[in-house]
Formats: C-alpha cells, sequence, structure tokens
C-alpha cells in the first residue's frame, strides 16, 4: 500500500496510524495528482482489512471493490437528491459484503454545496454519526470551500506539492527519459500524478497546444485550421479513457464470475462502475481542454519570466512583447472560464487562437 504515493510521507504515516485505530470520518486535503487519490484507496484498503490480499488491494485500487465506493461530481456540484440522498446515504446504510467494514470515498468534497449548500447539510448527519461499520472519507483541493460544521466532525490529514526533483526521480525511475521527466516534472505543478500523465498519454497534446502559438497569424483560416488540429489531439487523449473504461468492465464481468456474486448485487455494482465511468467521460473532455490551456498559458509564462529558466524546457521561447504575452495570458484565463461553464471545445478554441499574438521563437 502507499507505494505510489510519493513525496508524502508524513502523510502516510499519519493515515497508517489513523488506520490501528478509525475514527468515523477523515478529510484528505491536498491538489489533484499531488497523491491524495491514491492515498485515499490506499487507506480504503487499509481501513477494510485488505492486509496481503492482492486481489482485493488491486479492486480497491481500480475502484471496484464492493465495500469502498467512490464518488464524484457529476456536474458543478453533487446534487442534494440524486446524489446525496437517492444514492451516497443509501450506500453509507448498506451492509459490507466482504469486509467488516464499509468505505465511502467522496472526490471533490468541495463541490458539496448547491443552493444554501443543501448537499453538505445532507451529508451532515451521516458523517457525524455514520452507520456503525461505515466510515466516510472527503477528498478535497479546497477544504476551506467546505462548511466549517463538516471540517469539524473530520479527522484532517494534508498533503503538500510534491518537490520537482523529487517527481523527476520518480518519472525516471518509471524509465522516462531524462529530459522529459524534467519537462514534465517542472509542468507538474508539484502532482505526480499529471506529471507521468505529460510524459505519456498526454506529451502529444501538450506537443499541439505549446506549439500552437508559433503558428497563430491573425487569420481565421489559420485560427480554424490549428483549432481542429486541437480538437483532434483532446479527442484522441479523451479516447485512452474511453478504452480503459471497456477493459474495466471486462475485467469486473469475470471477477463477478469467479466470485459467484448474486445477480442482483452484481448488477448493482456494475450499475455503479458505469455510473462513475458516465461522470468520468463527461468530466474528461472539460479537463482535457483545461489542460490544454494550460499548455498555452505555461508558453506565455515563460516570455514574461525571462530571463528565468523556461518551464518549457524543450521548447524555445517565443518572441513577443511583454504586453501582448500579458493578453494572451488573460485570453486564456476567459476560455478557462467558458470550457467550465459549457464546453463548446471547437468554436471557444477558435476565438481563443484569434485573440493570440503572431510570434515566432527566438
Amino acid at each position: 500500500m502507499f507505494v505510489d504515493v510519493v513525496g508524502q510521507e508524513r502523510a502516510v504515516e499519519t493515515l497508517r496510524r489513523a488506520g490501528e485505530r478509525p475514527s468515523h470520518a477523515y478529510l484528505l486535503v491536498g491538489p489533484r495528482g499531488s497523491g491524495v487519490e491514491d492515498a485515499a484507496r490506499d487507506f480504503a484498503a487499509l481501513l477494510i482489512g485488505v492486509g496481503d490480499d492482492e486481489r482485493s488491494l488491486r479492486l480497491v485500487q481500480r475502484g471496484v471493490h464492493p465495500d469502498v465506493v467512490e464518488f464524484a461530481p457529476g456536474g458543478a456540484s453533487y446534487r442534494v437528491k440524486e446524489d446525496v440522498r437517492e444514492t451516497i446515504l443509501p450506500e453509507a446504510a448498506r451492509a459490507p459484503i466482504e469486509a467488516e467494514r464499509r468505505v465511502l470515498i467522496l472526490f471533490e468534497a468541495e463541490r458539496l454545496r448547491g443552493n444554501q449548500n443543501e448537499s453538505a447539510n445532507a451529508m451532515l448527519k451521516t458523517i457525524e454519526e455514520p452507520p456503525p461499520r461505515t466510515i466516510v472519507l472527503l477528498v478535497t483541493a479546497a477544504a476551506e470551500d467546505l462548511l466549517p460544521t463538516i471540517r469539524s466532525r473530520c479527522q484532517r490529514i494534508d498533503f503538500d506539492p510534491v518537490a520537482e526533483n523529487v517527481l523527476r526521480i520518480a518519472l525516471e525511475r518509471d524509465g522516462v527519459d531524462h529530459e522529459i521527466a524534467a519537462t514534465a516534472a517542472a509542468l507538474s505543478g508539484g502532482q505526480l500524478a499529471r506529471a507521468r500523465a505529460l510524459a505519456g498519454p498526454l506529451a502529444p497534446m501538450r506537443a499541439a497546444f505549446v506549439n500552437a502559438p508559433t503558428r497563430v497569424d491573425g487569420t481565421g483560416a489559420t485560427a480554424f485550421a490549428l483549432a481542429e488540429l486541437l480538437g483532434a489531439a483532446v479527442d484522441q487523449a479523451a479516447d485512452v479513457v474511453t478504452g480503459r473504461h471497456d477493459e474495466e468492465l471486462r475485467e469486473f464481468d469475470a471477477e463477478l464470475e469467479r466470485l459467484g456474486y448474486g445477480d442482483r448485487d452484481g448488477q448493482r455494482l456494475r450499475r455503479r462502475i458505469e455510473e462513475r465511468q458516465r461522470r468520468e467521460s463527461r468530466r474528461t473532455r472539460i479537463d482535457l481542454l483545461l489542460e490544454g490551456v494550460t499548455a498555452l498559458e505555461t508558453v506565455y509564462r515563460d516570455v514574461l519570466a525571462d530571463p528565468a529558466p523556461p518551464l518549457n524546457g524543450d521548447r524555445p521561447r517565443l518572441r513577443v512583447p511583454p504586453r501582448a504575452a500579458a493578453a494572451a495570458l488573460d485570453e486564456c484565463r476567459r476560455a478557462r472560464e467558458a470550457f467550465l461553464i459549457n464546453e463548446k471545445g471547437l468554436v471557444r478554441l477558435t476565438h481563443l487562437l484569434l485573440s493570440l499574438p503572431s510570434a515566432r521563437p527566438v
């Protein structure tokens, strides 16, 4: 357990100690990709007593163990009726199937809000007094957005951004080339999962976005052609998630048949996985577009940071005036806000590219 949680020794030690005499609710706080998600799953495995059972640990880490139930908001917030009252609370009340305990993990817990924090208030009693064999793990990057009453009823464990050199060493240990590892670590914002993605499946998409500013020329034709190219790169990255979902369901079906679950339990568990996959698919494209905008932002950040070392160490710096780079960052911010509200990828990408200054590498 915790072997993939890099650079978080203090938090991991706290979790190990907590597993010896567990409380009813925990608040795990850290930026996405800092290892907090993997740590939450490994902690859940510890809480349900996986021990040396590799099969059970693997199921928990894949998010398909029957006694560790994961939740994430499908939209801007957890819905009080569909998400909390009709899904999360009934799952909290269920008896364990294989283990002696049941663990609920709520990712992006700061989204327990909605009108007048209805979803947070609906969760409050369960967090205060969960069923005897149920433990709730709230995972968030923004603990201050949670109701104080919820924060006060959880044991809090903080995860910090991982140092750049620790990330680089971890990537090199994975077999990543030194130069690629150094660039991915610099761009990752202290997040190991993001560093691994930038060095692997997101590398082609990131390359397409960081190269785009060298090709814009202020014309609509060029902007539209580049937007189509970037959109195709996003689609290709999204296909990786879809393929993983298909494989996950195949593995679950094989596991279900081997363990001999009853039809009712099996169907309920499969529906749970399919619902999580639908939420992931809805969020994936927006997340990828935001990652693309982040790549553009780093290009113009490197212009403004000169002569400091660039984040994009594998690319030459652009030659644009600092004022134009600052204006480009403003346009990227507006595009980021638009993607969070309503995707409209190709149209918004074209608009963004039309707003960027013509430039060439230094």
